[in-house]
Parts: C-alpha cells; sequence; structure tokens
C-alpha cells in the first residue's frame, strides 16, 4: 500500500494527495489520505504525560530495582513490533468518510461511543481502504489531523461496506491530555482499545519520525510481567495513570504496574552501544521522555506503526536488532502516581 503525506499547519489544512496524482484520484477510498503524518504531529496536550519529558530530579519507584531485575532475568531484550501484533495507522477526513456501524464483540462499547447501550455504535467514519493488524488483537487506529480526533479499534473485523465489529471502539480528543479517569462514569473499564485502557496513537513510533531524527513524546512497551489487579501489602494496587485500567497477571512488587513509566539511564552513552542512527532516535526518546507500559506480551517490546504485513518498508528504513543492544539493567522506573481501591 502507497502511503501519501499530508501537510498540516498553523489552522490546518489538507492540501492535496501526492499518491492520488500518481494513481488517479477516482481510485483513493473517500475519506482516506494515507498512512503518513507530519513528523512534528503531536498526540494530545502539549502538558500531557505523553508529551512531557521526564525531569532531572524525577524521584525514582521504590520497586524499580526489583522491577528491572525480574525485566532482566524473564524478558528477552527489547524488541519492536512493526508487521504483527502492532498498529496500522490511517490519516482520515473523516467529514468524507462513509458513516459505519460498528458493533460489539464484548460485553459491551463505551457510552462515548454508544450511548443508547445496544453493542452498536453508529456513524463511525471508517474509508474502505483500511485494514486492522493481522495478529489476534486485531488493532486499528484512524486519525483525522484537521478534526483532532482519533478512532481506537480492538478485534477490528469489516463485515460489508457498511458494518463492522470490534471487541472495543473509543475516540480520542488529540487536544486532551490522553487518558481516562479510572473508576468514573458507567462502563468505564470500556475505554481504550488497550489492556490499560491507553490510546493507540500515543507512543507509537511513526518512520517519519524516525527519517525527522527525533522523537518528541513517550513511547509504549508491552511486557510479559505486568502486575496484577491484586492485594500485595494494603490496598490493593491496580495501575499507574495514564493507564486506566489493567489486565496484567503478576501479584508481587518485582511485577510492572500498567501505566508505569520506565526510563534509559540519561547518563548512558549511546555511542557506547554500537547503534545504528535510527535505533539511536529511539534510545534518546526512552532517555528523555521513557515508556509507559501499555499492554501485555510474551516479549520485552516497543510498538512501531504498522505500514503492512510484510514489513518491507520498516527493513529499508530500520536495523531492528540494535535494540537489543540497548541493557536492560539501564532502565529504571519513574515514580509516579498510582490507582488504588479499597
Amino acid at each position: 500500500m502507497r502511503r501519501t503525506l499530508l501537510a498540516v499547519g498553523g489552522v490546518v489544512a489538507i492540501l492535496a494527495l501526492a499518491a492520488a496524482i500518481a494513481t488517479g484520484r477516482d481510485r483513493v477510498p473517500k475519506g482516506y489520505l494515507g498512512m503518513s503524518l507530519p513528523p512534528d504531529f503531536s498526540a494530545f496536550a502539549s502538558d500531557s504525560p505523553w508529551n512531557t519529558p521526564i525531569p532531572p530530579d524525577a524521584g525514582i519507584d521504590p520497586d524499580s530495582a526489583l522491577i528491572v531485575d525480574a525485566l532482566r532475568v524473564n524478558c528477552p531484550p527489547l524488541k519492536a513490533d512493526y508487521a504483527r501484533w502492532t498498529i496500522p495507522l490511517f490519516v482520515i477526513k473523516a467529514e468524507d468518510c462513509p458513516n459505519v456501524q460498528v458493533q460489539t464483540t464484548s460485553d459491551a462499547l463505551n457510552p462515548g461511543v454508544d450511548p443508547d447501550g445496544d453493542g452498536v455504535a453508529v456513524d463511525i467514519p471508517i474509508p474502505s481502504g483500511v485494514w486492522p493488524d493481522p495478529a489476534e488483537d486485531g488493532h486499528m487506529l484512524l486519525v483525522d489531523p484537521v478534526l483532532r480526533k482519533s478512532w481506537d479499534f480492538s478485534c477490528a473485523k469489516r463485515l460489508s461496506s457498511k458494518r463492522w465489529q470490534a471487541s472495543r471502539l473509543d475516540i480520542w480528543d488529540l487536544d486532551g491530555p490522553g487518558y481516562r479517569n479510572a473508576f468514573e462514569g458507567d462502563y468505564w473499564w470500556t475505554y481504550g482499545a488497550r489492556g490499560s485502557g491507553m490510546p493507540l496513537v500515543a507512543g507509537l513510533v511513526r518512520p517519519e519520525e524516525i527519517q525527522a531524527g527525533v522523537i518528541r513524546h513517550a513511547l509504549v512497551f508491552a511486557s510479559p510481567i505486568n502486575r496484577k489487579s491484586a492485594t500485595i501489602g494494603g490496598p490493593t494496587e491496580l495501575f499507574c495513570p495514564p493507564a486506566s485500567r489493567t489486565d496484567g497477571q503478576g501479584i508481587g512488587h518485582e511485577f510492572i504496574p500498567e501505566g508505569a513509566r520506565l526510563q534509559l539511564d540519561p547518563d548512558l552513552d549511546l555511542e557506547s552501544l554500537g547503534l545504528s542512527q535510527p535505533a539511536k532516535v529511539v534510545a534518546r526518546a526512552l532517555q528523555e521522555y521513557g515508556m509507559y507500559n501499555g499492554d501485555n506480551s510474551e516479549t520485552f517490546k516497543l510498538y512501531f506503526q504498522n505500514l503492512g504485513p510484510d514489513g518491507e518498508e520498516w527493513r529499508s528504513l530500520f536495523e531492528f536488532d540494535d535494540l537489543n543492544k540497548i541493557p536492560v539493567v539501564r532502565f529504571r522506573v519513574i515514580e509516579g502516581r498510582k490507582a488504588y481501591r479499597d
């Protein structure tokens, strides 16, 4: 699939579709502008936890040493998913998209998309040229940079031109904080399309950022040692905002709460690791902004935008094996507010 660039600036305006000129405008699905955002595109408010660098005097979580040692012992080296078990991002113009019904395959859709609670969301803008990740989670992300909105799906599947199904569906305000408050409102546990309730656009590494040489936001990682909602001393320790729920399975202080923020030691000399230039871009972001624990995985991994199931575009740009040169023992867990329930 050919990716197309969307120009954004000042009062955001759609200028043109370069690929549409080459392929014929009539062959571009209605409302679909491609898979590429400008490298400086920013999701969420400037003071969002996603866009806030870690201060030099940030506190360290008291469980940091236990957690990092558990990562060292139980997890393979850091890797990235870029063709499966990650997130395809599609840039859309919502007002030009077909309005589609999305029916739930789970217990409920959140009231923000299904206010009458019948299990069907209506008027969801989904153009014909989009597809979910091929792995079981079936994530899919639609972004309208003009409306400053994104649509998150999990277990997404097209049923017909006017009907889709999904286990979760959520809509995010890209000028908002980039998280939801736990325990607030009906069906609060149905918000978000990740196990942690975090937005899909948050923390996603895009190729335009790698090409520009800088990532200006926190990343998202997944791990196999996430903490379960269970008492490990005192009140039930659940997770850390910006997570709004957890699907972790481990009980104990060595397990990572979903929403916890890991930082690569800012004093680590990246030149000493033998990283390729693209891998250094990722490592610098991990030093400056860190990464939030967003989901379960059998591996310790980052999320790179799915550009196609063959992964060819990414492999031409990035040396993925380089990420395993980043020493796990040089991460630390930044102290953050935890969500509790008695």
